[in-house]
């Protein structure tokens, strides 16, 4: 830890706001209500993740691991809570935005695609949505402004089933509409977008997993846990590289597709301090901080 990162630690540490009972109290206040409304709203679906990958993908973590990772890592609380609340806080603008931006469909346009077999219609609600997922997850790292946030995903140092979930509600929220908006107004159905939406998220699962299985007949074709290790390594080679979702046609597009044969990703995180708490990294984006990126060149 450089001089800097300690000074913003000991900084944090004495800071109201980080005393362990405010924490605990904010916490499962939070934790409480957004259970509780997710439940009210869509019976146990926040579960799901949840239940699928301890059923399928922390098995196949202790069967063929990248690298050793306890099962009770640190964070893991954490991004327990990022789960729950940040991925609920950030598919609630889609909620309300579909009724609304549904009237402004390009009725030529709709009915053109709608008229198209099913296939075609997910496979291109595929790609337009992976093309704005690229472009969206790109500004995020080029963007002073939504790096601060994004920075939050990225301050993950073991990369697990559950280590991709940590996502700042702004980051989060940022990124629906990003998506969100040109999905719905290019015409798609919301069936073709909940399809999409579902194959790239059990897919996400996997990417940020800790698996060591290598999938090289992906390579180029289809984004894989180890091209997504490298897009969160803290070599200075892969920097601001791999920002694909699902499709790395996209990196191959705009020449920041890495994935070298003799080299593997790691270690991970970020250059500056990011507080260990869920609250800690809900506030820190908000806290001004000398820019401390090793490596940024920009």
């Amino acid at each position: 830890m450089s001089e800097i990162q300690g000074h913003y630690k000991e900084d944090w540490h004495s800071s109201w706001w980080y005393q362990p009972w405010l924490r605990l109290l904010v916490g499962f206040a939070t934790i409480s209500f957004v259970i509780s409304v997710s439940v009210h709203e869509s019976g146990l679906e926040s579960f799901f993740f949840i239940g699928l990958s301890l059923l399928f993908v922390v098995p196949l973590e202790k069967l063929i691991p990248r690298h050793p990772i306890g099962t009770f890592r640190p964070e893991l609380l954490t991004d327990l809570f990022h789960h729950f609340v940040s991925g609920f806080l950030g598919v609630v603008p889609l909620i309300f935005l579909y009724p609304l931006l549904h009237e402004f469909q390009w009725a030529t346009l709709t009915s053109l695609i709608q008229s198209q077999p099913v296939w075609l219609q997910i496979a291109g609600a595929l790609l337009l949505s992976e093309f704005l997922i690229y472009w969206g997850h790109r500004f995020s790292h080029e963007i002073p402004f939504l790096w601060r946030f994004h920075s939050v995903h990225h301050s993950s140092k073991n990369l697990d089933w559950l280590a991709g979930e940590r996502r700042h509600p702004v980051d989060q929220a940022c990124m629906s509409f990003f998506v969100g908006i040109p999905m719905i107004l290019s015409g798609f159905s919301l069936v073709d977008l909940l399809i999409v939406g579902v194959l790239q998220n059990l897919w996400d699962m996997t990417i940020h997993a800790n698996l060591g299985w290598r999938l090289k007949l992906l390579d180029g074709i289809w984004v894989t846990s180890e091209f997504h290790h490298w897009h969160h390594s803290l070599n200075p080679e892969a920097r601001d590289k791999n920002y694909s979702g699902a499709l790395p046609v996209y990196d191959w597009l705009f020449r920041t597709y890495y994935l070298p044969k003799d080299k593997k990703p790691g270690p991970y995180g970020i250059d500056t301090h990011m507080p260990e708490t869920y609250l800690g990294q809900l506030i820190q984006p908000f806290v001004f901080q000398e820019k401390t990126r090793l490596f940024d060149n920009r």
